[in-house]
């Protein structure tokens, strides 16, 4: 079929604008669909310690996520794909640490249904665990164990089933899968209200810090930003706010200028 007018070309321009993948930072293709069966929810970091000890000797993957970080909640499935297929032969935890309150991740289950088990950190204990493991400052981030419980893999952003598989296999080592934040380029979603004093100072430093080609700027007032917001997981509550990432991986909320200059400095380390 050839398309001879100039209104042809216009609206397939228009239909693969709305075709570009929602997840613009390292999202990988969705699992395949089945039904999932809803796995437990633990809170505490003695439910966490609990969990490791009781793997059974089978290598663990343990990922750290929030359900604000967009990366985190494209990645989670895949795991969660590979944690099934994997049946009796790898053990998986998903823990959030990124999500002070309980009832954010309660209600967010109502959205994403995984088969491993969840477990939610407090704002204490994610703290200090991140601080004991020397986690970077950035989420997603897995770590596996082998079958002793010795580190086989360590990374920051966001990664596909088969890289999990491989690693698994004992391929990769924590030397070369290094986390892979640096010499990333920086891009910040900014979520606030139109003409509000705090978030205009918000959006100059994040056009300062990623530049106006690195700045998304949602308004939840207005429909079509809402429905890209939703796509995104970013939340409705506590506006204005900020949300650096760098490659795949996201740094926590930023409220105030100060607190976004701090969030990003802090995201490579």
């Amino acid at each position: 079929m050839r398309y001879g007018r100039l209104a042809d070309y216009v609206w397939i321009l228009m239909v693969a604008l709305l075709l570009y993948p929602v997840f613009r930072y390292g999202a990988v293709d969705a699992p395949p669909a089945e039904p999932v069966e809803q796995g437990p929810l633990l809170a505490g970091r003695a439910s966490l310690d609990s969990l490791l000890a009781g793997s059974g000797g089978m290598p663990v993957i343990i990922n750290f996520w929030a359900t604000w970080c967009t990366p985190c909640v494209g990645e989670l499935p895949h795991i969660d794909h590979l944690y099934r297929s994997m049946d009796g032969t790898i053990a998986a935890v998903a823990v959030d640490i990124g999500d002070p309150r309980l009832e954010t991740l309660l209600s967010f289950r109502e959205e994403l249904t995984l088969s491993m088990p969840v477990v939610w950190l407090s704002q204490s204990e994610a703290s200090r665990l991140k601080t004991e493991w020397e986690l970077p400052d950035v989420l997603p981030v897995s770590i596996i164990l082998d079958c002793d419980g010795s580190e086989l893999v360590r990374v920051a952003g966001v990664r596909d089933e088969s890289f999990f598989r491989e690693a698994l296999s004992g391929s990769f080592t924590r030397d070369t899968t290094a986390t892979d934040v640096d010499d990333l380029e920086l891009h910040i979603n900014l979520v606030g209200i139109e003409g509000d004093s705090l978030t205009q100072a918000l959006y100059q430093a994040c056009v300062e810090l990623a530049g106006q080609g690195g700045v998304d700027v949602f308004y939840p007032s207005i429909p079509a930003d809402s429905a890209r917001m939703e796509d995104l997981y970013l939340p409705f509550a506590g506006l204005p706010y900020a949300q650096p990432c760098i490659g795949s991986a996201c740094g926590r909320l930023a409220r105030t200028p100060e607190d976004l200059v701090t969030v990003v400095g802090s995201l490579s380390n």
